[in-house]
């Protein structure tokens, strides 16, 4: 070990002239404050379309175990030692849904870090938004059961709801005001979803990945309300069709029953790409 003649001289030649290896050996020698290492878990939010029933729907599991058992939840967990925060997402959502998702249909969305948000201790959560098909469920890991929860927009309120349960939020602050509550502090990572895709969708509308691989401009109109609050009927089809064709690619036509067929689209991955890296 060299000698310095004062610490600052000692801290310079470290961090500016060692090797890296030899820095690392310096540094990890030093007597620094020690700082308590959070917990680090991922929650995913997974939102679908079902076209037949013309319900936004998430997808919830009831926890097993405790903290808060018996109480809904997003799908989620801790992330293992040498595993990153998306692969913790894929594995998490598939253990306790069985529903597979891919890393391309995955999108960060915020990280949550509120102390005491977890009773166990120092948790901080990445959150994660997939938009997919109404996948059938199968329960497992610390799910008791896993259920799709339709979400629909009432005036200042999201209401998640499923058979006998029902979750309300306030669409203004995201408190939970309903008889029924989620675990955690999951009902602020569903609102904080459900306003994204709400400010986003008119210049990036991936939330139309809910319709799988073709859509009309009418299902994509109805994709739309769910976030607006009102019926699709009253979203203009001729002028929604002229502000959203630039993020559409024309792939065909659809026999919708008596009359012409309809014209059936994607999504233009080109364009909506481009609009990530610009922003």
């Amino acid at each position: 070990m060299k000698n310095f003649p004062t610490k600052q001289a000692e801290k310079y030649y470290y961090n500016h002239q060692a090797s890296e290896e030899e820095f690392l050996t310096w540094y990890k020698s030093q007597d620094f404050p020690k700082y308590e290492s959070p917990f680090l878990t991922v929650d995913d939010v997974l939102l679908c379309y079902n076209k037949k029933e013309d319900a936004l729907k998430v997808l919830l599991i009831q926890r097993d175990t405790h903290p808060f058992q018996g109480s809904w939840a997003l799908p989620g967990g801790f992330v293992n030692p040498n595993e990153s925060t998306e692969m913790s997402c894929l594995r998490e959502t598939k253990e306790e849904t069985g529903v597979e998702i891919s890393l391309d249909q995955i999108q960060q969305l915020h990280t949550f870090s509120e102390p005491n948000r977890d009773p166990r201790g120092w948790v901080v959560t990445v959150s994660y938004l997939a938009f997919i098909g109404e996948e059938p469920l199968t329960a497992g890991d610390d799910a008791k059961t896993a259920k799709w929860f339709e979400i629909k927009r009432v005036n200042h309120q999201l209401v998640l709801s499923h058979e006998d349960v029902k979750i309300i939020l306030d669409l203004n602050t995201g408190a939970s005001v309903g008889p029924d509550r989620l675990a955690f502090d999951h009902h602020l990572i569903i609102w904080t979803a459900f306003l994204h895709v709400l400010n986003r969708m008119e210049h990036d509308p991936k939330i139309l990945q809910v319709l799988g691989n073709s859509f009309t401009i009418t299902e994509a109109r109805k994709v739309f309300a769910k976030f607006l609050g009102f019926s699709f009927k009253d979203i203009d089809h001729s002028n929604f069709k002229k502000g959203m064709l630039r993020y559409f690619v024309e792939i065909g036509e659809r026999p919708v029953g008596i009359g012409r067929p309809s014209k059936v689209y994607r999504l233009n991955e080109d364009v909506l790409m481009k609009n990530k890296i610009e922003s």
